[in-house]
């Protein structure tokens, strides 16, 4: 009666499982080890684990454990292509043997005979060593190169999301922005900078309508909002490596991150929900009157069909608990939109007004920007006179205080030279195409949220609300807070005399008024 044995097969990267030259290899090489040894192979476990360590962490040696453990009875031969595949680190070496050897399981290796005397245990030990050894000097050989990949400029391990590898005839391998989801995720850091998305939940909730991945999460949002790479920067702390210019094409400014990050320092964005569907778009942006919290709502079973209802959920207010119809509220919300329609001479007056004022904020943008070329000289000889302290600095103490205090510096340096860079960015037209934007929501905004989805009908929320709405149970919305350029338009006298200094622009008739 044969033998019964088990192979296990491991290579060290996943290429070599994809181009087939390790794991079919050693699988064919450990098969005729067992025909010359009238071994009968009964199962085959492969692993693409990369690195040394527990061996446990490889999934198809646990499996291959937990084989031997299903069949306490049988006696196994474990056969290995090399001692290499065995284990690659002395201390988990002899775990294995211990837990084969506790399982009644004889390892047998192509190109290494297991001997438990002390001369062999000797030779073992060393064997495993020398395999350890080149385990750590190749992982060195590899951090140095990616590494040195990073402090030239470019990004060595895999592609952050938004972006894949591409060949360049000049760099080599080199981040090219994805088509698809690079659009998207340069959509949310400049609508999170913005404020069109005001908290995480907004961003998932989008990732979620735009379908960027079977499943996306809070973390895969807070990853997203701070990674520095999306600015064409690359930085790696865990290797010492500072920020500096990469050669691949950012998706967003420096100046654009900062504000990201900015906001999310701040944490005042109000509370809103994931689960916000085209069914209740109020939710979350319409305030309990008496708590002033936001209505929850959801669908509620009856005998023979289901009914909406939007509620109130803060335990201990006196509403707790009691519904509203969601038609009616949407109904009194939208009586409030249908009051909402600017002629389109106030229209044209507003816009007039706001781009007086982004002709002045250019202005100020301007002067801002000769205050920050000052600014980057102060800081550039403040870098320089810390430089020259650190070297001339006895303890390693104090040369390291100093240069923490110039990779700070070092830092608001490149945010100040990317601020004089985008200041010569914004134009008139720019501003004129995203203004022309928000007055076709404001010119009617009604017919902008019954034609919507529900991002559009979220964007109609923020551009006419300042701040949520509150509803009463028994008379209804309060007075709704309108955001600035509806709160203009309501001011007639001052839009006529505005438009009286400006010229070029009638004041309305008494029939526009």
């Amino acid at each position: 009666m044969s033998q019964k044995a088990l192979i296990y097969c491991r290579v060290s990267s996943t290429n070599q499982k994809k181009d087939g030259h390790g794991l079919e290899s050693q699988e064919h090489r450990c098969r005729q080890f067992a025909d010359q040894n009238n071994y009968e192979v009964e199962e085959v476990f492969l692993d693409d684990f990369t690195g040394g360590g527990d061996f446990m962490n490889r999934p198809s040696m646990s499996r291959l454990l937990k084989y031997l453990d299903s069949k306490p009875y049988n006696q196994y031969v474990i056969i290995f292509d090399d001692l290499k595949r065995f284990a690659r680190d002395v201390q988990f070496h002899w775990k294995l043997r211990t837990a084969l050897k506790k399982r009644n399981a004889t390892p047998k290796c192509l190109n290494f005979n297991f001997d438990d005397s002390p001369e062999g245990e000797f030779i073992e030990t060393i064997l495993a060593a020398q395999g350890e050894l080149e385990r750590k000097q190749n992982r060195r050989q590899v951090i140095q190169k990616q590494k040195a990949r990073l402090e030239r400029g470019y990004w060595p391990f895999y592609p952050p999301p938004g972006y894949k590898h591409a060949k360049d005839p000049v760099h080599g391998k080199l981040l090219s922005i994805d088509k698809r989801t690079g659009s998207i995720i340069k959509e949310v850091l400049e609508g999170f900078a913005s404020g069109r998305f005001q908290e995480q939940i907004d961003v998932l909730r989008f990732l979620i309508t735009r379908n960027y991945s079977s499943r996306p999460t809070l973390e895969t949002v807070k990853r997203m909002l701070t990674r520095i790479i999306y600015t064409g920067y690359i930085e790696y702390p865990e290797w010492e490596v500072a920020r500096r210019k990469g050669y691949h094409q950012p998706l967003i400014s420096l100046v654009t991150f900062q504000k990201i990050q900015d906001r999310l320092q701040e944490k005042i964005m109000p509370r809103t929900r994931i689960d916000i569907r085209e069914d209740f778009p109020l939710r979350g942006c319409v305030l309990c009157s008496l708590c002033r919290e936001p209505f929850t709502a959801a669908w509620s079973r009856g005998r023979l069909q289901k009914y909406a209802y939007y509620r109130c959920k803060t335990k201990g207010c006196e509403a707790y608990g009691k519904s509203i119809h969601k038609a009616k509220i949407e109904a009194d919300f939208e009586s409030i939109l249908r009051q909402i329609e600017p002629t389109q001479h106030r229209l044209n007056l507003v816009k007039a007004l706001f781009l007086k004022r982004w002709k002045l904020k250019l202005h100020e943008l301007e002067q801002n920007s000769r205050r920050t070329r000052i600014e980057l000289d102060t800081i550039s000889e403040k870098i320089e006179e810390l430089s020259q302290r650190a070297c001339k600095a006895t303890s390693d103490r104090v040369a390291q205080i100093y240069e923490t205090q110039i990779e700070r510096l070092a830092k608001k340096k490149l945010l100040l030279r990317e601020m004089i860079d985008s200041s010569r960015q914004p134009s008139n037209i720019d501003f004129e195409t995203a203004l022309n934007t928000v007055i076709n929501y404001l010119k009617n905004p009604y017919m902008s949220w019954v034609i919507g989805d529900l991002i559009n009908k979220r964007v109609v929320l923020r551009l006419v609300f300042q701040e949520p709405l509150v509803y009463d149970r028994k008379h209804g919305f309060g007075t709704a807070n309108l955001s600035l350029p509806l709160r203009v338009l309501e001011h007639s006298m001052v839009l006529n005399s505005q438009a009286v200094e400006m010229g070029g622009i009638e004041p309305p008739s008494e029939r526009e008024r």
